[in-house]
């Protein structure tokens, strides 16, 4: 157990467990939750997503890839994902809604862990033919790290830039609904991990950010929350319009080994030229 903890890819993933524990620490302690404190917790959970896209990443440079790691990862993403950004969400509108709010939150969580649960049993090798994901540069649904961050974004930039601006509960319950039905979809969301070989996402992220940083004069919270608007439409868009594209070359697909096949078997039912001539002189 000591090399797992002295394995520099696992301290960021610690890292990660850290801001997300500490955040539902600050909405569960004593007193009134206020809006200072809900956003110090999104602030927390964001900087729990970084760390959680660093430790990936230092894996790979140091090499100290391991299957440990892979399960630790993932029950970090369901802490600071799946449950910090429910708690968030309920404790600041959801529990307006009573029964309805925890519903929302739960089914929140539940789709959490169905899509981590979705991502490990995909990488691994025994079943890799089980409904393999082939489509570079885009994840399966949207990721269990971007829904949470997107969530917390809302609810920080709610309560600091545009906390004159009243939410209802019930706008929070349907935008909450709508992660948890994307993270469990099977909709192209862009990673942009074929940034060295696309040059239409290396524009549309070098756009993207540079939106982010006007935003970012105006308030600090709104480089989050403009990142997180301009991936979850375009996000959604170009996954529609990935999932129609793919769609059709596969149905292409199809038509043409059907149309082989068909080719195929209607040539068998005929004699080649050969045997045809053949028998043809046999009968004069």
């Amino acid at each position: 157990m000591l090399r797992h903890f002295l394995n520099p890819p696992n301290w960021f993933t610690a890292a990660s467990i850290f801001c997300s524990s500490y955040a539902l620490m600050l909405i569960a302690g004593p007193g009134e939750v206020t809006s200072e404190i809900l956003q110090r917790a999104c602030v927390l959970v964001v900087f729990g997503g970084i760390f959680d896209l660093l430790d990936g990443r230092v894996a790979r440079i140091t090499n100290r890839y391991t299957e440990f790691g892979v399960q630790l990862d993932s029950i970090a993403d369901i802490i600071g994902f799946g449950v910090a950004p429910a708690i968030i969400a309920f404790t600041w509108k959801l529990h307006e809604l009573g029964s309805i709010g925890v519903a929302a939150a739960f089914f929140y969580v539940v789709c959490a862990a169905f899509r981590l649960a979705r991502f490990n049993v995909g990488k691994s090798d025994s079943n890799e033919n089980d409904n393999p994901w082939e489509l570079e540069g885009h994840s399966e649904g949207l990721t269990s790290t971007m829904a949470g961050g997107i969530l917390v974004t809302a609810v920080w930039i709610a309560n600091g830039y545009f906390h004159t601006v009243r939410v209802p509960a019930w706008g929070l319950a349907a935008f909450v609904l709508l992660l948890a039905l994307l993270m469990i979809s099977r909709l192209p969301m862009r990673n942009f991990r074929d940034l060295r070989h696309n040059h239409v996402a290396r524009r549309i992220l070098a756009v993207s950010l540079a939106a982010c940083a006007v935003g970012a004069v105006v308030h600090p919270s709104l480089w989050w929350g403009i990142g997180a608007a301009i991936y979850l439409t375009l996000g959604v868009l170009d996954g529609m319009i990935v999932a129609i594209h793919t769609r059709q070359i596969k149905k292409a697909l199809m038509m043409d080994e059907l149309e082989s096949a068909l080719d195929g078997s209607l040539y068998d039912d005929y004699p080649e030229d050969d045997e045809a001539s053949e028998s043809i002189e046999s009968t004069r």
